[in-house]
């Protein structure tokens, strides 16, 4: 191939619009080329997916990138201690963004005789805004299908839906301060206002609970699920979360003003606690252990109420408010997890498929699950959705 043949191929290849003529021409050139035109062609490479930038910068790995995020048939192995399942670039559509860790799994042809197949008549579209609102009377509003504008008074407190986000605003207070739940099911998330100014993102299956406005010295909120909260500054009121899992008390953090994320699914290893910005204490068990937070990292309390520090991605905690999965670091029974959350959907892990394979990869949270089942299938993990909604992996 020219030099102007492999530039028009890569320009087609990130389009996804390229012939199997082309690309084998390209297979061919690649197996015979030079290292430093393999190079080159990786810079071209990278100024279409400028995320490849960031790997690592050896001229063996460089051109192993190539060849796996290129190839679908022979891939070369390396030989790497740790074991990466390296989700593919399927197409610009799929928003799939290749991410290395430091070790590779490469998949060769053998693994990927298996072709699964989808059910027919079943496609599962991806989690949207939605949620439930318990008002202090115990009534409930489902946000899902409500028009924007005024959606409930509480004792003169106005409740304003506007776009998949409920804020709170005072009118005439006219009694004490209610307390209001907002919850999403599986399949939705959602944001609220709080009465003081803080903003809260809640993912799927989360809720939090909370006062109409706040009343004395405190300003406290009780959380379940995963929660992002970007709280607003107030040195004289300082904000509490309670952090509730399972109707067990996990512990709590207590700010003045920062962002940072709570993971309190019942089914995770741990609670986790990332700062964004800011600072933060979080506290479990009786009597109190107490530690804390610094930007960039995780506090993950475990069963015995144990807190543990360590230093984080915020980028991938917080993926999920951005639009994302991101799948770096996740192993194959986390990354089941999300998608039941999203998806409402069942899954299952068969016998002998390695559930310890590092992930890595950003894919968008806005694809249907066939789509996210075809990146899947192009990574090597082989899974199909059956009639019942559930998705089965297997070896």
């Amino acid at each position: 191939m020219t030099k102007e043949q492999l530039n028009a191929f890569l320009k087609d290849y990130t389009a996804g619009n390229y012939s199997e003529q082309d690309y084998l021409a390209f297979r061919h050139w690649l197996d015979n080329a030079a290292m430093e035109e393999k190079l080159a062609v990786l810079d071209k490479y990278s100024d279409q997916f400028p995320d490849l930038a960031a790997q690592p910068s050896a001229d063996a790995r460089r051109v192993a990138m190539i060849e796996a995020a290129l190839d679908e048939s022979t891939i070369e192995a390396l030989r790497k201690p740790a074991r990466v399942l390296n989700i593919r670039r399927w197409s610009a559509a799929a928003a799939a963004v290749l991410l290395l860790g430091t070790g590779a799994w490469w998949l060769h042809k053998e693994s990927k005789s298996k072709p699964a197949t989808v059910a027919q008549h079943v496609n599962v579209a991806p989690g949207k805004a939605g949620a439930i609102l318990t008002l202090g009377d115990g009534s409930q509003l489902v946000l899902d299908s409500a028009g924007n504008g005024v959606i409930a008074i509480q004792n003169g407190v106005n409740i304003v839906l506007d776009s998949g986000k409920i804020g709170y605003g005072k009118d005439q207070l006219n009694g004490e301060p209610q307390v209001n739940t907002l919850s999403t099911p599986i399949g939705r998330q959602f944001k609220v206002v709080l009465p003081d100014g803080t903003l809260v993102w809640l993912n799927a299956a989360s809720s939090i609970q909370y006062p109409t406005y706040f009343a004395g010295n405190n300003r406290e909120v009780t959380v379940t699920g995963e929660v992002y909260l970007q709280v607003a500054t107030d040195q004289n009121h300082p904000f509490r979360v309670t952090i509730m899992s399972d109707g067990h008390n996990e512990g709590t953090v207590d700010v003045l003003g920062t962002d940072f994320n709570i993971n309190a699914y019942p089914n995770e290893n741990a609670t986790k606690v990332t700062l964004i910005s800011g600072a933060v204490m979080v506290s479990a068990g009786s009597p109190a252990q107490k530690e804390t937070l610094r930007p960039d990292q995780q506090a993950a309390i475990h069963e015995n109420s144990k807190i543990t520090i360590q230093h984080v991605n915020t980028d991938n905690v917080t993926a999920w408010k951005n639009g994302y999965f991101d799948f770096d670091e996740n192993d194959l029974t986390m990354l089941m997890r999300q998608l039941t959350r999203w998806y409402g959907i069942e899954t299952e892990i068969g016998k002998n498929v390695p559930v310890d394979i590092q992930f890595g990869g950003k894919i968008s949270r806005n694809l249907m699950l066939s789509e996210v089942i075809k990146v899947l299938n192009q990574a090597g993990v082989h899974c199909y959705l059956t009639n019942e909604r559930k998705l089965m992996v297997m070896p």
